[in-house]
């Protein structure tokens, strides 16, 4: 028979659980997951939101958003977050097991083309790039991508190519509401200017929230391999996850994943998201 005292604490988790998992306290998702934080007119800071979410069963999971190229006290932040869960996982289409941290390796060796212009766009911002500041080799870090040869025969199945691919992202971010276009004026201003770096972060921090608008058409069943597929094998992995007894988890992928992830989080695996966080990535201050 079940103490009297340990019955109290199991109805007192219990009713806690309910409570946190019912609709009423749910909060409301943000319409994207990367923002700039202003002060009156003037940008602050491009944010990316850190969603908790907990089940009926008393598990917390954060979809931890990302930007490859941001501030070293974004990363660092990050980091410290990471050691609390059981289970950190991460994104990275890379040829390694899935529960195998890759190896330490400089940013040239592990990246592919895209990797390649993110790395060229954090000399040019003045940021860090993610492969050299997070420490991959943490013993709660999870694989949880597809490798390049899945991504490509994923893409292939659907008919997709990469050139295709980016190009409906290039006219879905166009014809997206405040979008910007560049001219030969906005260059001209930022040539001239004596914050040139600033000038180019405020630019392509609007451009990369125009950006990330765009891509919720990319999920779904009918949207592209690298955003549906890539979630999928992450939802596999997060179900192996649960399934090997972790309560408190993080899924670490780029922002362009979340509003997928979070239809299939709590349509399918009854999770619901009761706290919002914005970290800052970028600093947008004029110098």
């Amino acid at each position: 028979m079940i103490p009297p005292t340990e019955r109290w604490w199991a109805l007192t988790w219990l009713l806690a659980g309910i409570l946190l998992a019912s609709p009423a306290f749910a909060v409301e998702l943000p319409d994207s997951f990367v923002r700039i934080d202003s002060d009156g007119s003037t940008p602050r800071a491009l944010q990316v939101a850190l969603v908790q979410y907990v089940d009926a069963y008393g598990r917390r999971l954060d979809l931890i958003g990302a930007v490859h190229v941001a501030e070293r006290g974004y990363f660092a932040t990050l980091e410290r977050r990471f050691e609390r869960y059981d289970a950190l996982l991460y994104e990275l289409v890379a040829d390694i097991g899935e529960r195998k941290p890759p190896e330490k390796r400089s940013a040239s060796a592990a990246m592919d083309w895209v990797g390649l212009i993110q790395g060229g766009l954090k000399n040019l911002l003045g940021l860090s790039f993610q492969l050299e500041e997070i420490d991959y080799t943490a013993g709660n870090f999870v694989h949880a991508d597809l490798t390049p040869g899945e991504l490509e025969a994923a893409m292939e199945a659907r008919g997709e190519s990469w050139l295709g691919t980016w190009l409906q992202l290039w006219a879905a971010a166009r014809n997206s509401p405040g979008a910007q276009v560049p001219t030969g004026g906005i260059a001209l201003v930022m040539l001239l200017s004596s914050d040139r770096q600033g000038d180019l972060r405020r630019y392509m921090a609007r451009a990369l929230v125009d950006q990330l608008a765009a891509t919720n058409a990319l999920g779904g069943e009918r949207g592209s391999a690298l955003i549906t597929e890539r979630n999928r094998k992450a939802l596999q992995v997060l179900e192996q996850a649960m399934e090997a007894g972790a309560d408190s988890l993080g899924l670490f992928y780029g922002a362009a994943h979340m509003h997928d992830f979070h239809r299939q989080l709590v349509g399918r695996f009854g999770f619901l998201p009761v706290a919002i966080e914005w970290l800052d990535a970028w600093d947008l201050t004029a110098k």
